[in-house]
């Protein structure tokens, strides 16, 4: 498995890999490795957040936004990225507007990581591709991007304090 899900390629230096998962480090295209993270979900403490209802359906979104060059880069949506949301249809995206600002105490700047699961590629190909929802059609290669479990961990960039598990949800 070489491929990395679309809307990760340029970002995610993966550190570890198998065939029904993967992690690494978040790295924006210009080298930096700290972002301020943007979010809708709900919040759990200590400095978590789980999918939260919009618009009569759910969402949970994250992006990072650059500390260096000021990009911001989409990790995670409920409703493009997981089974429930996308596969199931009970997801919604978000307006850019409704996201909040991460924050632990002062600090707003974090190291990210993120570890990925999804279905082997035979159980996708016999489960989705060759009987998709209807009005649905997917190609093997789209397993890459619709995940059963993430796990995005943050680091405080001045004071190292990790935040594991800020997001840490089951997407099937």
């Amino acid at each position: 498995m070489d491929k990395l899900p679309a809307h990760l390629e340029k970002i995610l230096n993966v550190t570890e890999r198998g065939d029904t998962f993967m992690s690494g480090q978040v790295v924006c295209e210009c080298g930096c490795k700290t972002f301020g993270i943007r979010y809708f979900g709900e919040g759990y403490p200590p400095h978590c957040i789980g999918v939260n209802e919009y618009g009569g359906k759910y969402a949970l979104i994250v992006k990072a936004v650059c500390c260096g060059c000021g990009k911001e880069h989409l990790l995670f949506d409920f409703a493009k990225h997981g089974y429930d949301g996308f596969i199931n249809e009970d997801g919604v995206s978000v307006p850019d507007e409704e996201l909040v600002d991460a924050a632990a105490g002062d600090e707003r700047d974090f190291e990210v990581k993120m570890s990925i699961e999804f279905d082997d590629e035979e159980q996708f190909v016999e489960e989705i591709v060759n009987e998709p929802p209807e009005g649905m059609s997917f190609a093997p290669d789209d397993r890459m991007n619709i995940w059963s479990w993430v796990v995005i961990d943050l680091k405080c960039a001045k004071s190292g304090k990790e935040l594991n598990g800020f997001v840490d949800s089951e997407l099937a």
